[in-house]
């Protein structure tokens, strides 16, 4: 027997639940409740009848396509634009159902009429802490909301800072809609450059230097950084592969060392040392190398250093750039959306660029 629950009745419309009296068209097994039946006396589908057609429970829906869909759906947590039939949000994991208030964790301490493009205020229930919520203590959280204490850190995409907080002259929602990716990290150092004037060493931006500045779409430093590495490392490899390598192999013979030897001994690097000294010329070419990649390792402190004032100020003037637009509001959340995130094209395209060179000369 199939099972008709959730299927609704063609006469009276209503789904079917479990154990009602249902009966079946003998004819095109059309089901019906037993009253709904008795009340029309026969089956409805005379149309299938004719046509020798059994019927056919409806289909299920089909799931929308989300990817074509208009992103205009902001999550009330952290101002991420979702698609429209978006049922949580793709960055935070906020429910985006029911009432925008019911799911806002947003505390306003400030006027907000000066900027026009700052959300209003909400208010109501939330299963986030500083809200009325279902949970004892209005959090879910042990040790984060029992007492309406802050959010665990570590769950919320603000990283501790309140949306309406200001960072410069910019509410932080602003800023976090623009960063987007991330946004537990750099709100919050955003924050302490501004007001305690401290900063804090960016390891992503040590590592990759121009690259990361590029996947941050901070395109015009990011392409010096980058040209500037690119070019150091391809003069590092040339002087190596064409100057210092020979060289040492040349030393090595002059004191009866095999070239492919991997270590010397105290007396035999003394010796290379002393022929090292006797010949400045040589020297240089030994050293430069060294000095290369010295160079190399002072930009990549600098970037490290200074990476997140120098985002932060790449944020603060993209966002007075749109607000000089004059924008519509809708509009001017869409472009911090654009204009924001990260660019992961380019860094595939700086990955495949930096395996070429490094790989190409073992080759050549």
């Amino acid at each position: 027997m199939l099972d008709y629950t959730g299927i609704k009745c063609p006469v009276c419309e209503k789904p079917f639940q479990a154990g009602d009296d249902i009966v079946v068209c003998p004819k095109c097994g059309a089901p019906y409740h037993r009253e709904c039946y008795q009340k029309e006396g026969k089956c409805i589908f005379d149309d299938l009848h004719e046509q020798g057609k059994n019927w056919e429970p409806p289909a299920a829906p089909t799931r929308p396509d989300v990817s074509a869909e208009i992103k205009d759906q902001e999550c009330p947590n952290c101002g991420k634009l979702n698609a429209h039939s978006a049922l949580f949000c793709d960055q935070c994991g906020s429910s985006l159902s029911g009432s925008p208030a019911q799911h806002n964790n947003r505390k306003t301490t400030q006027d907000n009429t000066q900027n026009p493009y700052a959300q209003p205020p909400q208010s109501g229930n939330s299963p986030f802490p500083g809200n009325n919520g279902p949970f004892p203590g209005n959090s879910p959280f042990p040790g984060g909301g029992m007492g309406g204490a802050p959010m665990p850190f570590a769950l919320d995409p603000m990283g501790g800072v309140a949306p309406q907080e200001l960072i410069d002259d910019i509410p932080a929602e602003e800023i976090a809609k623009l960063v987007q990716t991330n946004t537990a990290y750099y709100l919050p150092t955003f924050r302490n450059i501004k007001t305690y004037k401290r900063g804090r060493f960016n390891f992503c931006a040590f590592l990759f230097s121009g690259g990361w500045m590029l996947y941050r779409k901070q395109y015009k430093f990011g392409s010096i950084i980058t040209a500037l590495m690119f070019a150091l490392f391809i003069i590092y490899t040339y002087i190596n592969a064409v100057w210092t390598a020979p060289l040492i192999q040349q030393l090595f013979t002059e004191i009866g060392v095999e070239p492919n030897t991997v270590a010397l001994t105290a007396q035999q690097a003394n010796m290379i040392l002393d022929l090292l000294w006797q010949n400045p010329h040589d020297l240089f070419i030994f050293l430069l190398p060294t000095a290369i990649l010295g160079v190399m390792l002072i930009v990549m402190l600098f970037v490290g250093l200074r990476g997140n004032h120098m985002y932060m100020n790449h944020c603060l003037k993209t966002i007075h750039k749109l607000r000089a637009e004059n924008l519509p509001t809708a509009e001017y959340h869409v472009q911090l959306q654009t204009r924001g995130n990260v660019n992961v094209p380019i860094t595939i395209c700086l990955l495949v660029c930096y395996m070429i060179v490094t790989w190409l000369p073992r080759f050549l």
